[in-house]
């Protein structure tokens, strides 16, 4: 006999967070999206009521910046997409979005697209991509084409990384950022100067690694390209910022474009270690490019919190022993987890002034809105139920990973239950094990 339910899941009796604020309404579910939102009292027919009283109803999280299955020389990142989705999953994500491997030439597009769709077939959380750039020599505006016509408006580039052929030319960058605007193309890059970088001429040790990639590369070289991207009209977003003075910079100078047609991102271990932490015994475990930076820009990061748009991992784990391996910076390979404990970390720093930024930025930034980033009517039933009077006291996860660079830290709140497209994929902390990602296209 045929259920006669209208919905299959009612969310009732929390503070659901609509535009920027808690209120008491509830919330169905049919056919993967919301149906309805009314005020509490009345509970409508429906399969399933999850009762979330006393906890906050925030729409599912957003990270926009994490290497999953990333091939680094000698080694390869700790997690895929089975256990990276469910660190995220644990961590309230449930939209992620991971970059194909750089190409140089369009004929190369097809292969690294088809490759991470099928490393991605074991999501238990949405997915999607950003087509990544190197020394890119060919056509700007046929891969940006291609790019879009496969649900891909995001492209990345790098303007370091030129002794492995990443560094993309001062010409290709104003050409991609021209055409970004008129395309509806995000241009991504990651800001460093590259000849700073190669004329640093420092111990290659733990000991000295920030100054080897030191906080000026990253501000003489994102005034550049923001003057640029100013220059151009072009439509650019800052990857992993580290800095709180390249903050301030772009507010000062490009003010009127931040938030607009320039977008700021930053990570948690910015907020939360300094380069301090290089100096300790196990130092190698907290290398990462860009690199930890100095108290005092931590401070200037936490002040500027309102100018940056979006909060990224740049999920990107090693192993211990890994990063262990070696005493010289150089061969250690960079990269932080971070995918589990980003919002929490971020929450007990700034509590609910953050949620937009995991949330509805990301979401409209890159072309993810109003399907994801929002609780409203005919968007993704996304969820995360989050218990704000609890506290986390942070292991080393669900990663691949056997540590985390925050084990011990307590945040306060947690994250207890996380529900994708209408279906619960953490319930009570428990995994659902259930994988149900899909390529969300975006267009």
């Amino acid at each position: 006999m045929k259920d006669n339910f209208k919905y299959e899941l009612g969310l009732i009796n929390g503070k659901v967070y609509q535009d920027g604020n808690f209120v008491a309404v509830d919330v169905y579910v049919k056919d993967q999206v919301i149906a309805e939102i009314v005020p509490q009292g009345t509970i409508l027919p429906c399969k399933e009521i999850f009762s979330c009283t006393n906890k906050l109803i925030l729409p599912g999280f957003i990270d926009s910046h994490v290497h999953i299955n990333l091939e680094l020389g000698e080694f390869k990142s700790a997690d895929d997409y089975e256990s990276a989705s469910k660190a995220a999953a644990f961590g309230g994500i449930t939209t992620f979005i991971d970059f194909l491997e750089p190409i140089n030439k369009i004929e190369e597009f097809d292969y690294k697209l088809k490759k991470k769709q099928d490393e991605a077939k074991k999501s238990y959380i949405d997915y999607a991509f950003h087509t990544t750039v190197g020394n890119f020599d060919d056509d700007v505006e046929e891969l940006i084409r291609i790019s879009q016509e496969n649900g891909i408006p995001t492209i990345k580039l790098f303007t370091t990384y030129s002794e492995s052929n990443r560094k993309i030319s001062d010409d290709k960058l104003r050409e991609f950022l021209k055409n970004s605007n008129k395309t509806n193309t995000l241009i991504l890059a990651h800001v460093e100067n590259d000849e700073m970088i190669l004329n640093a001429n420092v111990e290659d040790t733990i000991t000295a690694y920030e100054s080897s990639r030191p906080a000026k590369a990253e501000i003489v070289e994102i005034e550049k390209i923001t003057g640029m991207a100013a220059a151009s009209g072009g439509k650019l977003y800052i990857v992993h910022v580290t800095c709180g003075s390249s903050v301030e910079l772009v507010k000062d100078k490009y003010g009127e474009l931040l938030g607009k047609s320039i977008f700021i991102e930053s990570c948690p271990q910015y907020f939360h270690l300094t380069k301090d932490v290089f100096q300790q015994e196990n130092g190698n475990l907290f290398l990462l490019a860009p690199p930890l930076r100095s108290s005092e820009e931590q401070e200037k990061l936490k002040e500027n919190i309102s100018f940056i748009n979006t909060i990224g991992t740049d999920h990107c784990p090693f192993t211990k022993e890994e990063k262990m391996r070696y005493k010289e910076a150089s061969k250690i390979p960079k990269g932080l987890g971070s995918l589990e404990f980003s919002f929490s970390l971020m929450y007990h720093l700034f509590g609910k002034e953050i949620i937009d930024k995991f949330t509805i930025n990301p979401a409209k930034i890159h072309e993810l809105f109003p399907k994801k980033g929002v609780i409203q009517v005919s968007s993704d039933a996304d969820f995360v139920i989050f218990d704000s009077s609890k506290t986390l006291f942070i292991d080393s996860g669900h990663s691949r990973s056997d540590y985390s660079p925050y084990e011990n830290m307590i945040t306060n709140g947690l994250i207890e239950s996380v529900i994708l497209r209408g279906e619960f994929v953490v319930r009570n902390r428990k995994l659902q094990d259930v994988k149900r990602g899909m390529f969300i296209k975006r267009n």
